[in-house]
């Protein structure tokens, strides 16, 4: 079993393990006993070990990165240190929800070519307010956007999950190239990932605002198996080798596995109806430690992850 091949009493042991060495220290070292037994490969026609998926792609809220607090804590705070002087939390909350669904349909992919990624947050920041029945005078507004914008595009109302430094690290070992393939604007690329440390890890970024398309249409995929090919050994990688992990279940599993990706979904917060997507043969993963151990101990066979 896992526990046993890596010298562990249980499960729980295994996982407070690797928390302890997150705690230690940001960028541990996998040890020799995880590099050891967390071998998952299979044989090219040279009969040559290589990785089940050479290529792992990820998408980023929810999967790797969490809120510090909720976006509507955040615009209300925003709110008050422009001298808006009350605004209710539920009401820009649910405001919010129904802006960017809103702005989404009307400008996709965050306005695309046609506008920039600033003046598309503006249009869905002002729009929530009003949707929340907060008017905001124009010289107000400005300062209370430009708060909100750059609090957005900074890492102080982000963080990683502890697993996700480890996993990398844990990747990068094996020769697996790991990409992102997000539905969001360039400051991810730009700002958020870089300032988190997640970027130096990451080996290419595919986000809906640069390449026109959004999950879970297959133009976007497309692009991360692109993208993927430019990397030694990689020029005839097929979809099947490209295991994609994310949080939702429309735009990251579906979408990856219609294009021929193999999927695994993320159920961070354990929040998913199980029944439904077992009875579904969709695969549910609740942290990086689980994936791991999903492709390392033969649970995956002809051609799916059993569940």
């Amino acid at each position: 079993t896992l526990t046993k091949a890596v010298g562990l009493n249980s499960i729980n042991d295994l996982r407070m393990t690797i928390m302890s060495w997150v705690t230690c220290a940001r960028r541990f070292p996998v040890r020799a006993a995880m590099r050891r037994n967390f071998a998952f490969v299979s044989n090219d026609s040279a009969g040559k070990s290589v990785p089940l998926f050479p290529v792992i792609t990820l998408d980023v809220t929810g999967t790797m990165l969490s809120y510090k607090g909720s976006v509507g804590q955040w615009y209300c705070s925003a709110a008050k240190r422009s001298g808006i002087p009350y605004v209710n939390f539920g009401d820009i909350e649910q405001g919010f929800r129904e802006a960017y669904k809103e702005t989404s349909e009307k400008y996709p992919c965050f306005g695309g070519s046609a506008m920039t990624s600033k003046d598309w947050w503006k249009i869905c920041v002002r729009r929530s307010f009003e949707l929340a029945g907060q008017a905001v005078p124009s010289d107000q507004f400005d300062r209370l956007f430009q708060r909100i914008y750059s609090l957005f595009g900074s890492p102080r109302i982000y963080e990683a999950f502890e697993d996700v430094i480890p996993f990398l690290t844990w990747a990068k070992r094996r020769g697996i190239v790991v990409g992102v393939v997000s539905n969001s604007d360039e400051r991810y690329v730009d700002g958020v990932l870089p300032m988190l440390d997640i970027a130096p890890d990451l080996d290419f970024m595919i986000v809906s605002k640069k390449v026109g398309f959004e999950k879970p249409k297959p133009d976007i995929f497309k692009a991360a198996i692109t993208s993927a090919r430019q990397f030694p050994g990689l020029q005839d990688l097929r979809p099947e080798q490209v295991l994609h992990i994310g949080d939702n279940y429309i735009k990251d599993y579906c979408g990856a596995t219609d294009f021929g990706f193999r999927g695994l979904l993320m159920d961070r917060y354990a929040d998913f109806q199980l029944d439904d997507l077992k009875a579904k043969s969709v695969p549910v993963v609740h942290d990086f430690l689980d994936v791991v151990e999903s492709i390392s101990y033969a649970k995956y066979h002809n051609g799916q992850f059993v569940v």
